[in-house]
């Protein structure tokens, strides 16, 4: 016969030889506290790889936020906030000018004269300041928030939320010319394919932190599906997110380049038709991977140091008399 003491762990299972952790409030909110603070170490790191030191980073941050959300309706405003780190939603409401200024219309020259006179710059070192801060909430908020963004700004304004900073010498845009797309491409590419629900693919873009997903049959290039597919083509049409399923939503016509084309006149396309990215595939039109205005602006960032580098560790010449 069992004792009462072995009747009572064996009814209790696992929990009786370990005890659960009582999640107090204090935890939670240590944790969620954590959390920030990571995100918020991302965005300062993604910045500073801009060439933006940890100060100014903080900065601008205030400075090109605030200008750029004056320009913004109030509700996108609140939306691209929701998609950044708390901590730098948080610089950005300490900003002084920031409460009480309601939406403006206002072009590239005024923007960037706000901002050179926020940080005592020139304005052509606001324009590289307002580039890379720009490029760094692109880089964490998704596709869709991004879209309508781009969609609130005029034309010259636009040239700051989508240029990237990959040509910025004559040296670089010599070296990308001539390189094909697989040398600097996203190899790793999640995809989803036509009959998957649209729940799973909201649930693999939310794990992910992407807004657009490539469709494939096997390995074949079907489409693309974006979280703004999702929201205006079925959630606001009274589909069921549980049945639907991709294909019904999906952009058939996708932009693509194949693996062996010309970087240079990928990121010329992609300038052109003010697109982020091209899906890349082989001569049989299967998806090998993704080019990103982000993986050009990497590679030639990495040229660039590579240069420097090299640069400094040449011996110096012995001095002559």
């Amino acid at each position: 016969m069992a004792t009462q003491r072995e009747e009572n762990t064996q009814a209790g299972g696992v929990e009786a030889r370990s005890p659960r952790r009582i999640i107090t409030p204090e935890i939670r909110a240590q944790r969620s506290e954590s959390r920030a603070a990571q995100t918020y170490a991302f965005f300062l790191r993604d910045l500073e790889a801009k060439g933006l030191e940890r100060k100014l980073a903080e900065q601008a941050i205030q400075s090109v936020l605030c200008v750029m959300e004056q320009r913004l309706m109030s509700d996108e405003a609140r939306h691209m906030e929701a998609q950044l780190p708390r901590k730098v939603v948080a610089l950005l409401e300490r900003c002084e000018r920031h409460q009480g200024h309601p939406y403006r219309k206002f072009g590239k020259a005024e923007l960037l004269g706000m901002v050179s006179e926020d940080l005592g710059v020139d304005v052509n070192e606001a324009e590289r300041i307002t580039c890379a801060v720009l490029a760094t909430v692109r880089e964490h908020i998704t596709e869709g928030e991004a879209l309508d963004v781009l969609g609130q700004l005029p034309k010259d304004l636009r040239t700051l939320w989508e240029t990237p900073e990959a040509f910025s010498t004559a040296d670089t845009e010599r070296w990308l010319t001539g390189r094909h797309v697989d040398e600097v491409m996203t190899r790793e590419v999640e995809v989803v394919h036509p009959d998957d629900t649209l729940r799973d693919v909201a649930e693999k873009m939310r794990t992910l932190n992407v807004g657009p997903l490539p469709v494939c049959d096997g390995e074949r290039l079907q489409g693309i599906i974006t979280d703004r597919d999702i929201v205006v083509r079925a959630v606001s049409q009274g589909m069921d997110p549980n049945t639907t399923p991709v294909s019904r939503v999906m952009t058939d016509e996708v932009e693509w380049i194949y693996a062996d084309e010309d970087v240079r006149a990928a990121a010329e396309r992609m300038r052109e038709e003010q697109i982020r990215r091209l899906l890349v595939v082989d001569r049989n039109k299967q998806l090998v991977g993704i080019l990103s205005l982000g993986d050009i602006s990497t590679a030639a960032s990495e040229h660039e140091a590579g240069r420097t580098l090299e640069a400094i560790s040449e011996p110096s010449q012995p001095m002559t008399h």
